[in-house]
């Protein structure tokens, strides 16, 4: 939506299309239902969807496919694997397509995002081969994977065939005018021939269409100037209230408020984001006199594995659970460093909001937050944030163990706190380049 937001105001036309799910509401979002379906076959038999449009704030056009029987049941595409979530993508990528023939006049091109984008943009070049196209991957392992039986309800032609399954993604990579990512140490690592993530070899034969554009942060969203989710508000120049934040979430949590100690944030995933390492540097960490508060979404062992630093460290841990985005604003703003333990390239942009709010981030030196963060020095004059080597505990150990060093320095930290907070993290550039990416798709369609 933000990428959306920002083109508008770079005074691109803009229309957002989603699947209408059952969560939706459609009266808080003043949608119109316009009284022309959607018609088409797939899988052997017709399908009609149901538009509903309007437009929000910024000026974003919005176009809502609705289906009752796939569509109105899920809470996304982010299913993969089963028979109905094939139905279900395949039936959002057809309705697009179906969407944008009846108004090919409209578009100058598609930009579709993620594995079911992927979907997308495979339907239309099939159907639609003259349409440019950009996709944008998020997590290359990621997928959409799923059983041959289901190619049906998908429809996306030989190319997404991947040895014993059907890659969405794959289809999509092949598929596209232009592809990018949320990072150019990403991108790379992507195209590398050792690299063994899924679809290597595709990425190594689209690499001259393949680029890594860092998205902004918005600003109206993350300002810890003017953040309303903050007890205290404060900016590079007048950081008094970062410290009455880290009081307040310290008290909050039971933890000793204690504004002589590094506070440690660590936000991520049950699964997929590396939180699993920081769990075994846990007991080393916590042996020191520092603080670690963790935002964990989803449930299982490794929850469990974190309750059990918290039995016995309730002085220097807490968790939460869940995906509070108000506590999350709270947790960056209070914090002296935010733990970044993965290596993707995050969606959420997590290293430059930690950096929007004076909080050092520590990332894997090989990742996709890497373009942004370079490595403090001893002295903490230059840097803005800490890399870590190798994906083991030990390293990251040793980096957290940098920070808690740095974090002592008392002057000097406060300065580099300042200055990362003044760093630009605005969309400005990054709509160039994007605006350069849909000028190639173009071209790619008028040679």
């Amino acid at each position: 939506m933000t990428l959306a937001k920002v083109l508008r105001r770079a005074d691109h036309t803009v229309d957002l299309v989603s699947p209408l799910y059952g969560h939706i509401d459609t009266a808080k979002l003043a949608l119109a239902r316009r009284l022309t379906k959607l018609q088409f076959e797939l899988g052997g038999r017709s399908w009609a969807c149901e538009l509903y449009t309007g437009r929000n704030p910024d000026g974003v056009e919005l176009i809502f496919i609705g289906n009752e029987e796939v569509l109105l049941s899920a809470n996304s595409l982010e299913g993969e694997g089963e028979q109905l979530d094939a139905s279900r993508v395949g039936v959002f990528a057809r309705g697009v397509t179906e969407l944008v023939r009846q108004n090919a006049s409209d578009y100058d091109l598609v930009h579709a995002h993620g594995w079911a984008g992927a979907a997308v943009l495979a339907r239309l070049r099939a159907e639609l081969p003259d349409m440019p196209s950009v996709l944008t991957v998020y997590d290359a392992a990621v997928q959409g994977r799923f059983d041959p039986a289901d190619a049906k309800w998908l429809g996306l032609g030989d190319e997404a065939r991947d040895g014993d399954g059907i890659s969405a993604l794959r289809a999509g990579l092949l598929s596209a005018d232009q592809v990018t990512t949320l990072s150019p140490n990403y991108a790379h690592r992507l195209q590398r021939a050792e690299s063994t993530d899924a679809l290597s070899d595709v990425f190594r034969e689209i690499a001259p269409k393949l680029n890594g554009l860092r998205h902004g942060i918005d600003p109206s969203v993350w300002n810890p100037a003017t953040d309303g989710h903050l007890p205290a508000r404060f900016d590079p120049f007048d950081m008094e209230g970062k410290d009455k934040c880290k009081a307040e979430l310290q008290h909050d949590l039971t933890l000793p408020v204690r504004s002589d100690v590094p506070l440690f944030a660590a936000i991520g995933r049950v699964e997929g984001d590396g939180m699993d390492l920081l769990a075994k540097v846990g007991p080393d960490l916590l042996r020191n006199e520092v603080q670690l508060i963790v935002q964990l979404e989803g449930d299982g062992e490794l929850v469990a594995i974190y309750e059990e630093l918290w039995d016995q460290w309730p002085d220097r841990i807490q968790i939460k659970t869940g995906s509070d985005e108000a506590f999350r604003h709270k947790l960056i703003a209070a914090s002296d460093f935010v733990v970044v333990p993965g290596r993707e390239a995050p969606t959420d942009n997590i290293q430059m909001r930690a950096q929007r709010y004076g909080a050092l981030p520590i990332v894997h030196r090989e990742g996709g937050l890497a373009d942004e963060v370079v490595d403090c020095e001893a002295s903490l004059k230059t840097g803005s944030g800490l890399l870590y080597d190798e994906l083991t505990p030990e390293s990251l150990l040793a980096s957290l163990q940098r920070a808690a060093a740095a974090f002592a320095n008392t002057k000097a930290f406060r300065e580099l706190q300042s200055r990362v907070m003044r760093i630009d993290h605005s969309w400005e550039r990054t709509i160039r380049l994007y605006e350069r990416a849909y000028r190639d798709a173009l071209g790619a369609h008028r040679s």
